[in-house]
């Protein structure tokens, strides 16, 4: 299982929902698993649980990254990182054409204060792809 710690207090939308998250909250489950890999700035990863010992990436810095989403596959942990305040060319580069990700940069890109609408509307078409 995921576990984070919030280190900074936020908004974000998960599920299309509206979320406040609070300093020193610990978070699990999926939402966990979508914080450690879209807000590393943002969270603290609890790697104390590290259920699955039967994976070959040895080499993996980020355990419960690779946890998230067995489905997902074929992820580099070198792109697991995404930074919301990047370029609208650098988040699409992160996103590429993975809807996942894609819903994952629109919950984060729409939690700030001043969204970029056009990132927001290319998240949007690929997310709904």
């Amino acid at each position: 299982m995921s576990r984070v710690v919030v280190n900074e207090n936020f908004k974000m939308f998960h599920g299309h929902q509206p979320l406040t998250l609070e300093a020193g909250q610990v978070v699990t489950g999926s939402l966990a698993a979508l914080l450690a890999k879209t807000a590393r700035k943002r969270v603290t990863v609890l790697e104390d649980e590290q259920p699955d010992t039967g994976g070959a990436s040895g080499g993996d810095q980020d355990p419960p990254t690779g946890d998230q989403d067995p489905s997902a596959g074929g992820q580099s942990p070198a792109d697991d990182d995404l930074d919301i305040d990047a370029s609208v060319a650098d988040v699409l580069a992160w996103v590429g054409e993975d809807p996942e990700r894609a819903v994952a940069a629109l919950d984060l890109e729409e939690a700030k204060d001043s969204p970029r609408s056009t990132l927001v509307k290319q998240l949007t078409k690929i997310a709904d792809a």
